[in-house]
């Protein structure tokens, strides 16, 4: 895969501000805005970009308990994924080595929301346990850096 720094700069002005024109984005890089878009769909289809989203504000929402919950298993994480895919309060799952398979990123509206997901994951057959751990404030929240990249990149 070759990126330039005209895509890095694409990348990261859209992580800043994913609502910009495509003129202001050709006038950033020094491109066309036809040029832009053609760059934006390769970016696409190279899977450097995955899918355009909005970021929202869960406690606004209603959400306002954010927990990772740990999980031990007596299945393969495999033979789980389709039973846990259906939560719509799971928003990660991440399969980890160590002493739990699972590491989930959820979020719910109350601690007696946190306590009833954590009943209907207990009783999903292969979970053993789980470990929960909620979020008092989030101090660092940020897309992937390109800062390392750039500088192996060809003009």
């Amino acid at each position: 895969m070759t990126l330039d720094r005209k895509d890095f700069a694409l990348i990261q002005a859209l992580q800043e501000n994913a609502s910009r024109r495509l003129e202001d984005l050709a006038k950033l890089v020094g491109l066309a805005p036809s040029s832009v878009h053609d760059r934006l769909r390769r970016l696409e289809r190279l899977g450097v970009i995955q899918g355009w989203t909005i970021k929202l504000d869960a406690s606004v929402l209603g959400l306002g308990i954010l927990a990772f919950i740990g999980i031990s298993l007596s299945r393969p994480c495999s033979e789980l994924i389709d039973a846990l895919r259906p939560i719509s309060a799971i928003e990660e799952c991440h399969s980890i080595a160590g002493r739990l398979s699972l590491l989930l990123k959820v979020r719910v509206r109350d601690t007696a929301s946190l306590v009833d997901l954590l009943e209907r994951l207990r009783k999903i057959p292969g979970i053993e346990q789980t470990e929960s751990t909620i979020v008092l404030k989030s101090q660092i929240e940020r897309p992937i850096s390109l800062k390392e990249l750039v500088g192996a990149v060809k003009k």
